[in-house]
């Protein structure tokens, strides 16, 4: 029987390396510095939005949102943050800025050139595209 490795580099929840030796498996697992564990934080909140937007179903956006709020809440306290503190920057931007509740969706904005608020959008040509 051939023995097959496979290449993973990526942040798992704590309790994975023992039940995945539990299942056999040998795991190749190290402790991250600071540095290294907020890239990876980073990189795992890319790989569980993706999740979330792809999931099908309530249980399946259930858990998938679970997980993003786990890899939020532990990124938060590398940075010395509490859920507390998330939680009230959340409900002054919602104070400010409101929430989702209305649905709106901005298809385009449009604006004299020169005007200050221009510049935000000028300045991410690549996340607002100018339209001909």
């Amino acid at each position: 029987m051939a023995r097959m490795r496979f290449r993973v580099e990526k942040l798992i929840r704590d309790k994975l390396p023992e039940i995945m030796r539990d299942q056999g498996l040998a795991v190749f697992d190290r402790r991250l510095d600071d540095a290294a564990f907020d890239t990876a934080l980073r990189a795992k909140l890319l790989e569980e939005a993706a999740e979330a937007a792809e999931s099908m179903g309530a249980r399946d956006l259930a858990g998938e949102l679970a997980d993003l709020c786990e890899v939020i809440l532990a990124l938060g306290a590398l940075h010395g943050l509490t859920p507390a503190d998330v939680e009230a920057r959340r409900l002054a931007k919602r104070e400010e800025r409101g929430g989702f509740d209305d649905r709106v969706y901005n298809a385009a904005v449009e604006a004299d050139d020169g005007l200050p608020a221009a510049d935000y959008y000028l300045a991410r040509p690549e996340q607002y595209p100018r339209e001909p």
